[in-house]
């Protein structure tokens, strides 16, 4: 019999654990309440701010420049950009939320950006953050409690030439970050703990990034991770990736995956994921098996069928679940806010292999340009 308790009390937990990321996140700047209270009065408030805020640096600069005439030619100053977020002034609820939560974001990294802003560097480039916000119900056979809650923010920071991100998540999208979250192997951990790290490139478009963090229940860790993308053909491509990583408790790891994409038509698309990753705590290794079936019905739904295996190579090379399922996803009501039905079935060994069926509804928000 499954325990049902410790899904909803985890899920609790994880809850409570990212929305105090998410609050402590939208309030490292002191600008957004002053901003909102204002908007509530007045709709040109976003404007007045902007202006109060560029105009000082204006008028600072007209002064040195005054007293520094007879001296030395006048330097420029250096401009920071603001969020240009308009409100959804006297729209419904749903759209003010959303506005809202926004801009409270964006201040945010705006703020933060200007921490790594030298005196004499301009930066022509605002500050920018993406991600998603993703609320599920899965229930299934034995289990009818299990509730899902993912988040993932990456903020681009232009006052470190976009080699640079931070990254606030708790879906980094490792092998162990499958979508059902039954589905998830257990004997790699949870991996449901929120993730703080940042990202670094010597380029914008290196291949190569390393990252720095907390992440797998607060384990300090860092990793290297080459990735690129090969064209075969018009038709076909591979995609894939090597990484060494360390953390603090699980050690020394490493992890390659291989991605085959064969597309069959402008709207249908077969993907084969082979994924292998050694752990040096536990020295064995974890493999996956993977083949996805994408099918764009029109721009706002599509259809996902998946088919995976996956398992340990000890004490003997064996399956430890199966997963099929059919992901049915469209874009609802606004273009940032989409809604999932996943039926699936599982097979885990924990269980004898016993067929559970179960199906996942989940409603997703997206950030701008995520």
């Amino acid at each position: 019999m499954t325990d049902c308790s410790y899904p909803a009390k985890g899920h609790c937990y994880r809850a409570i654990e990212a929305v105090c990321c998410l609050l402590l996140f939208s309030v490292v700047t002191i600008h957004f309440p002053t901003a909102a209270q204002s908007h509530t009065a007045d709709s040109n408030t976003i404007g007045t701010v902007q202006k109060e805020i560029t105009e000082p640096a204006t008028q600072a600069s007209d002064l040195t420049n005054s007293e520094t005439d007879k001296k030395q030619p006048a330097q420029e100053v250096p401009k920071l950009s603001t969020s240009e977020f308009r409100y959804c002034d006297a729209q419904p609820w749903l759209d003010d939320w959303y506005c809202h939560f926004n801009y409270g974001i964006e201040s945010s990294v705006i703020e933060v950006n200007k921490w790594f802003v030298a005196e004499h560097t301009p930066s022509a480039k605002r500050a920018k953050a993406s991600g998603k916000l993703r609320f599920g119900w899965e229930p299934r056979s034995g289990d009818l409690s299990q509730l899902d809650f993912r988040f993932k923010i990456r903020v681009k920071l232009p006052a470190l030439q976009d080699r640079v991100e931070l990254l606030l998540s708790d879906d980094e999208g490792d092998l162990n970050q499958q979508a059902v979250k039954a589905a998830r192997n257990q004997q790699l951990g949870n991996d449901d703990q929120a993730t703080v790290a940042l990202q670094f490139r010597d380029k914008p478009d290196s291949k190569i990034a390393y990252r720095i963090g907390l992440g797998r229940g607060s384990q300090v860790y860092t990793r290297a991770r080459y990735s690129d993308r090969v064209e075969l053909n018009q038709q076909n491509s591979m995609n894939y990736y090597a990484e060494v990583n360390y953390y603090s408790d699980d050690q020394i790891g490493v992890e390659t995956k291989i991605s085959l994409n064969h597309t069959i038509s402008q709207n249908e698309a077969i993907e084969f994921d082979n994924t292998f990753r050694y752990r040096d705590k536990s020295e064995d290794l974890f493999w996956r098996h993977e083949i996805q079936y994408l099918y764009l019905y029109d721009s706002k739904t599509s259809y996902l069928f998946t088919a995976l295996v996956d398992g340990l190579n000890k004490p003997s090379y064996r399956e430890e679940q199966v997963l099929v399922s059919m992901r049915y996803k469209r874009n609802i009501l606004r273009p940032w806010l989409f809604l999932e039905v996943e039926p699936f079935v599982l097979w885990l060994r924990e269980e004898n292999f016993s067929t559970s069926f179960g199906v996942a509804i989940r409603a997703e928000v997206h950030f701008p340009q995520y």
